[in-house]
């Protein structure tokens, strides 16, 4: 049998019976009262109860297919789909290339959108078209298709996104609401978070990686001193957010924390403000009265332009959705004679 549903934990799981299998599961379902289970082709589905080796698994919906196979919705719990595996073995689909990927992954419409669109097209098929082009021609739809996969990547891989700011800046709290959940311990003492915690969500529909870092501030200990380090070491290559106390204000010395900052924000909106210099630019406020979803549209939006993202979507054309076919088509020559196949 295949499982036509997403590996992992889930409420439910949906596998395709072969006719060749659908016999011997046929054998291990019980209606009500331990009658046999006879489901009428492409009727509707019948209740029933999948016992093996005489002990009662999981309570399931079969549904019989017109070309003689079965669709058999368990519960998605690992231990029914390890119990239907040592028994009839269960194949597990792999995606077919990124777009597959993520119509399987995706956490947003957009990423869904995108995934629908890119199904649509060959990858390598439509490489070779662009090659058989002429040279001016191919040129304007090499890029084209690079302008098409910037965003089809934006959407397909995550931003990595460091929180970076002094203790008690309210770091923790800000990635908290953005996650809908309390994912990292928050608190009045200074120092809290220690290992750098990193979780996947999406904001205005493009996906980032959120690191919540150790505050920079006081290293009263060796313990203290390595979490700042550590903090300090996600920042490599990643997005940097910086995050300030609104309420206990910004001092002249954080121009420098936050330089490198794609976005600066401040948070406690509402209490009172305090002092803010002139020279460190503020992105936006938050507090963590706001409902999540504004702080979320609200960041997510800041992100995307900072990043000069439009609003994400379907990119209307075939793109690159990974390194390897990126690299695929920056290799297109656009100025060699069109190639013949």
């Amino acid at each position: 049998m295949k499982l036509l549903t997403a590996p992992g934990l889930a409420g439910v799981a949906v596998l395709r019976v072969e006719p060749a299998q659908r016999d011997a599961v046929l054998a291990c379902l019980r209606a009500s009262r331990g009658a046999a289970v006879a489901p009428p082709a492409g009727g509707s589905s019948l209740r029933a109860t999948l016992c093996l080796q005489g002990e009662q698994v999981d309570d399931v919906l079969v549904v019989a297919r017109a070309d003689g196979s079965l669709e058999l919705h368990t519960h998605g719990a690992p231990a029914v789909l390890d119990a239907l595996d040592a028994r009839f073995g269960v194949e597990v689909s792999q995606p077919q290339g990124p777009a597959e990927r993520l119509l399987r992954d995706a956490m947003s419409r957009a990423q869904l959108a995108l995934a629908a669109e890119q199904l649509a097209f060959n990858f390598e098929a439509e490489l070779g078209a662009l090659r058989r082009l002429s040279p001016g021609l191919r040129r304007s739809m090499k890029t084209a298709a690079l302008a098409r996969s910037r965003l089809a990547m934006a959407l397909t891989c995550p931003q990595r996104v460091v929180f970076v700011g002094r203790q008690n800046a309210g770091k923790s709290t800000l990635f908290n609401l953005l996650l809908f959940r309390e994912r990292a311990l928050t608190g009045d003492t200074p120092g809290l978070t220690r290992d750098p915690i990193a979780e996947l969500t999406t904001l205005a529909g493009y996906p980032y990686e959120l690191v919540d870092t150790a505050g920079e501030g006081t290293a009263p200990t060796a313990l203290d001193a390595a979490a700042i380090e550590r903090g300090r070491a996600e920042r490599a290559g990643s997005l940097e957010l910086g995050v300030v106390d609104g309420a206990a204000g910004a001092r002249a010395t954080d121009a420098a924390l936050f330089a490198g900052c794609a976005l600066v924000v401040s948070t406690k909106r509402d209490l009172v403000a305090g002092p803010w210099p002139s020279e460190l630019r503020r992105d936006a406020s938050f507090s963590s009265s706001q409902r999540p979803e504004h702080v979320r549209e609200h960041l997510g939006a800041l992100l995307a332009a900072a990043r000069e993202l439009p609003p994400a979507s379907a990119v209307g054309g075939f793109a690159a959705m990974d390194p390897s076919q990126l690299e695929a088509l920056n290799a297109v020559d656009v100025d060699g004679p069109a190639a013949t196949q």
